[in-house]
């Protein structure tokens, strides 16, 4: 029985205590993967070749490794939206991704600056090694998504819980909202309130300090986890993304 089938017959708990026990081994066996190394390679080579950025979007491999990096891989039907959001710039208050609630979006276009810099930023090395890395941390969620979409979800809230300032940058941060709100049990459509009235429900259920503590975020995702396996949260690989817009 190969490691794959086996995996896919974990509970979604079992699979996440897996992942979090294999941790930087897991991401050192997809960084040497052959076709992971080989996709880094032809990004790290051929965007120096490149001369605009109108160019780089009309290279399909450059943009899908880019897209995969910055955790938009699956976003690629959007690529008009993609395009319009990563070529702005972010400090301008009528830019598009200051209306989007998705942050992936925001996050993208902050590390790459291609509406600040051009291809300034994307071409130097310490942001080629940066996507490389993610690009690595991405593939390896992927493969932990096709087995069990929960799972990458509940890893992502574990490794960034402790980053939220207040209770409304965990509503900005469409994996981590899904998470918490499933986890506390709020439903689906909590998200048709004002922001305002979801951060209050939240509160009574946890405080923000609570994310300061390890042992409390990991009892969080495992019970996340729970409610994956028990049917009562709809975890598909875009099953978070409740609005687009604020």
């Amino acid at each position: 029985m190969s490691s794959t089938i086996a995996f896919a017959k974990m509970s979604a708990v079992a699979a996440y205590k897996i992942a979090v026990k294999e941790g930087d081994a897991g991401l050192e066996k997809m960084a040497a993967r052959k076709d992971v190394k080989a996709e880094v390679a032809y990004f790290n080579e051929n965007i120096q070749k490149v001369t605009s950025v109108e160019e780089l979007f009309k290279n399909k491999r450059l943009v899908k490794y880019v897209m995969d990096a910055v955790g938009l891989g699956k976003e690629t039907d959007k690529m008009g939206l993609i395009k319009k959001v990563l070529t702005e710039k972010a400090d301008d208050p009528n830019a598009l991704m200051n209306k989007l609630v998705d942050q992936r979006f925001k996050t993208a276009a902050s590390m790459l600056k291609l509406g600040e810099n051009g291809l300034g930023q994307i071409q130097r090395d310490s942001t080629k090694e940066d996507l490389a890395e993610l690009y690595v941390k991405n593939k390896y969620d992927a493969g932990l998504s096709s087995q069990n979409s929960a799972v990458p979800l509940a890893m992502y809230f574990k490794e960034n819980a402790g980053t939220a300032r207040n209770m409304y940058d965990i509503l900005g941060d469409q994996r981590m909202r899904h998470v918490v709100t499933t986890a506390l049990g709020l439903p689906l459509e909590l998200a048709n309130q004002s922001v305002e009235a979801q951060a209050a429900a939240i509160e009574k259920r946890m405080k923000l300090s609570d994310l300061k503590d390890d042992k409390f975020v990991d009892k969080l995702a495992q019970r996340f986890l729970m409610a994956s396996d028990d049917g009562s949260s709809s975890t598909g690989s875009n099953s978070y993304v409740l609005n687009l817009f604020a």
